[in-house]
């Protein structure tokens, strides 16, 4: 790995274990470099503020999962990395902070559920805009249960959230694609 993602990586875990003991808003870029052992110069070189970390800690994360389980749908996806790290997760997606988490995953989850409602159609056609209303509408809906998740400090098991949305998710969106495409 490349000087510059070890270094990222530093950066990233020093803040998760940080947040193991400390409210995730409280914690400082001041804290973050002096327990990690490197300057601030260093953190505001790889990172435009800690909510861009937060968001890099997860895309980084996300994208290995994703490997890893390809034949997984989007939301299983999402729901089994936040949960195995469940601590840090409560506090990014609860946060207050500019920036957040959950417009982040707003944002994956919509470019994930383009990807998905495409790869659905097959053959079929759709107009752009609907899939665009299409892919806003199930972000929203993800987005805004995981959140309500997180901020009730996802009690319950991710088996549970995954049985409870995952199949409702596949179904809505397999309406939706029979009656909006040609």
């Amino acid at each position: 790995m490349p000087r510059q993602e070890l270094t990222k990586q530093l950066i990233a875990d020093t803040t998760k274990n940080l947040a193991l003991k400390k409210q995730l808003d409280k914690i400082s870029v001041s804290e973050i470099v002096d327990t990690a052992g490197i300057n601030r110069q260093t953190f505001y070189y790889h990172f435009a503020d800690k909510q861009e970390l937060i968001c890099w800690i997860f895309d980084t994360d996300i994208s290995m999962l994703t490997d890893k389980n390809k034949n997984d749908t989007l939301i299983d996806d999402i729901i089994e990395y936040i949960y195995s790290e469940k601590v840090f997760y409560t506090a990014a997606l609860t946060s207050e902070a500019q920036n957040n988490l959950r417009e982040h995953l707003y944002e994956v989850c919509y470019s994930r559920c383009i990807d998905e409602i495409t790869s659905m159609l097959g053959d079929r056609k759709m107009d752009e805009k609907i899939i665009e209303f299409l892919a806003g509408f199930f972000s929203n809906a993800i987005t805004g249960a995981l959140f309500q998740w997180a901020q009730k400090g996802m009690k319950g098991d991710n088996i549970k959230f995954v049985e409870n949305y995952a199949p409702v998710f596949k179904e809505l969106l397999i309406l939706a694609i029979d009656r909006y495409s040609e």
